[in-house]
């Protein structure tokens, strides 16, 4: 037999959503549901589709009571001959397509037991047999209908789409989803939903358009597809200062080919939002800088900038040679053994002596700098608290991105660097023949160093740091592993000129790196390692402690938040603002370092 599902759609009219928060992305999301009913994969499903809604005679109330608590309003307004005409349009955000979708219009604030032309649209007198209704729109319309369904037709199966039904009053609306469903309800997700129109694979935006068309400027989306970059710290500042709202995701694919199978996520009704993590689905700014890889991964920035780092091995026979010929001399010698894809101090091997077996692909073997600098700082010695040398690195922080001058239309890189640096350093006093971690394993910033901080100075830090990182950048991009030629997306004309048109400042694609630099006893200076997705921390957006360094910088600051070491609330906010408006305010920690053009 034919199975009967009926979407009912209460009250997605122009007066009711005006009401609501976020009412553009709202009617996005009903009108994904009504795309999908519409298109549905599924040929043993009859669907129909009914439209409530709220219409008086054209500006005439008469009908209303005048102690009406809700609409009583509009028949006084009436009697003082005041121009309104709330509720008289037959508009709905989106329309009936067809005949076949009923449109049942009221003239109460919500519809109830005898309101025959809602009873008629519903069937009310045929057989409940295999008849299913999936209500969605204005939650207190959503919850009358439901009433109607249960208490009057007596309809066992109906479902509520839990992100298609929205209240100015929030908790409210989640008060009835949680505690006020009468007569067994189910509450469902959207994605459930389309995924039961056999439709989860399909690209929604493509299918027939449900919605009206109107003049106000597009809602601005958002959505984190997990990625594990930046975009879930970038997401407060985006959704607080630069007007987007967060788009829901849904499954995409699962990779079998990785453990436990890997789940990644694309947008609802994959959609092709203005920003996303996921390259194929973001219309705008990029997260990701296309050729990363040649920064973030040891081996590949090895290649690029061998000159810059300590003595690099790819193979075990290449270490060996280097060992014979220049350290038999120097007494013990220190080794890191390294993952090349994995950084922070994790997957690193420190130890005196080679491997005896060769290296796996994903390896390499990095010789310990001679004569390290070392920093002076206090540990206990003896019940005493005394000054020690610790093994230490600096840190610093770049925002790099691709940006597209308005007047000439030429694609450049841009290369701030944040001029706070700070030094990491090791939980314990250095010791060449000590080979553990708290000794050797420099991953926790500890001391801030400000352009007039006296070691900073001493070691003309800034110039050097500045001109080494534009040296990396330069090669990067002159050798094209950093491409400015993004890749495409579905709907590319469409979504990018719409991009151009809304915020030709936003940066084409960005990236907040940061970069490790150790420097020896004679002041020269070894580029260690660069990390496309550096630990920061934010207090003020509560992000998950995931991280040993997090939970330490959260202690901390929680002790003392004025003196706190780490607070990467301005670094942040700011290079979440550049990014999207081409600007930095005037006093700002972000230094202008390096403009490159892309290779012609």
């Amino acid at each position: 037999n034919m199975k009967k599902l009926t979407l009912v759609v209460c009250d997605v009219q122009p007066d009711v959503m005006k009401k609501l928060q976020n009412s553009q992305q709202f009617v996005d999301l009903v009108d994904l549901a009504v795309r999908a009913g519409r298109n549905s994969r599924r040929t043993t499903i009859e669907f129909n589709i009914v439209h409530t809604m709220i219409r008086f005679p054209e500006s005439s109330y008469d009908c209303i009571p005048l102690l009406h608590p809700k609409l009583g309003i509009l028949r006084k307004l009436q009697m003082n001959n005041s121009p309104i005409n709330w509720f008289t349009s037959s508009e709905l955000c989106i329309p009936a397509a067809n005949p076949k979708e009923v449109v049942a219009s009221r003239t109460t604030y919500l519809p109830h037991a005898n309101d025959i032309k809602l009873l008629e649209a519903l069937h009310y007198e045929e057989s409940l047999d295999d008849r299913d209704f999936v209500v969605i729109g204005y939650g207190p319309t959503v919850q009358a209908v439901c009433h109607i369904l249960g208490d009057v037709i007596g309809t066992p199966n109906v479902q509520i789409l839990k992100e298609c039904v929205r209240d100015e009053n929030m908790e409210r609306c989640q008060a009835f989803l949680d505690y006020g469903l009468m007569f067994k309800e189910e509450v469902t997700s959207l994605v459930d939903f389309i995924e039961s129109m056999d439709l989860l694979h399909e690209r929604l935006d493509d299918l027939p358009s449900a919605q009206q068309k109107n003049d106000q400027p597009p809602q601005k989306y958002v959505c984190d597809c997990d990625r594990g970059g930046h975009l879930s710290l970038f997401m407060f500042y985006l959704l607080r200062d630069h007007g987007y709202i967060q788009w829901p995701r849904q499954p995409w694919f699962q990779d079998i080919t990785k453990n436990a199978g890997q789940q990644y996520w694309c947008p609802l009704g994959r959609r092709v939002v203005d920003l996303c993590d996921e390259p194929q689905f973001s219309s705008s700014t990029r997260f990701f800088l296309n050729g990363r890889q040649w920064l973030d991964e040891k081996d590949l920035l090895h290649q690029l900038v061998p000159e810059l780092m300590p003595p690099t091995f790819h193979s075990l026979e290449e270490a060996q040679k280097y060992s014979i010929s220049t350290l038999e001399t120097c007494g013990p010698h220190i080794w890191f053994l390294k993952k090349v894809n994995q950084n922070g101090g994790r997957a690193v091997e420190v130890r005196h002596d080679l491997p005896t077996q060769p290296l796996e692909s994903d390896e390499q073997l990095q010789a310990h700098i001679p004569r390290p600098l070392l920093f002076e700082k206090a540990s206990l010695m003896d019940g005493n608290e005394v000054l020690r040398p610790h093994k230490c690195h600096v840190k610093t922080y770049q925002w790099i991105g691709c940006t597209k001058d308005d007047t000439t239309n030429k694609i450049s890189w841009q290369l701030y660097m944040h001029d706070l640096y700070y030094l990491a350093t090791a939980d314990k006093p250095f010791d060449p023949k000590d080979i553990s971690d708290p000794v050797q394993i420099t991953t926790m910033r500890t001391h801030r160093l400000y352009d007039d901080t006296p070691w900073r100075v001493q070691w003309g830090l800034t110039e050097k740091c500045r001109t080494r990182m534009e040296t990396v950048l330069r090669r990067a991009i002159e050798q094209g592993k950093l491409q400015s030629i993004l890749p495409s997306s579905a709907s590319e004309e469409q979504t990018v000129s719409k991009h151009e048109a809304s915020n030709s400042k936003s940066a084409l694609q960005f990236e907040i790196n940061s970069a490790d630099w150790m420097l020896d006893e004679d002041g020269n200076m070894y580029l260690i390692e660069c990390n496309g997705i550096p630990v920061l921390y934010a207090p003020e957006i509560k992000q998950p402690l995931i991280t040993r360094g997090l939970n330490l910088y959260d202690g901390l600051y929680k002790q003392n938040p004025k003196d706190a070491i780490v607070n990467d609330t301005d670094l942040l906010r700011e290079a979440v603002g550049l990014a999207m408006t081409g600007k930095l305010p005037k006093k700002t920690l972000w230094k202008h370092i390096a403009t490159i053009p892309c290779p012609s």
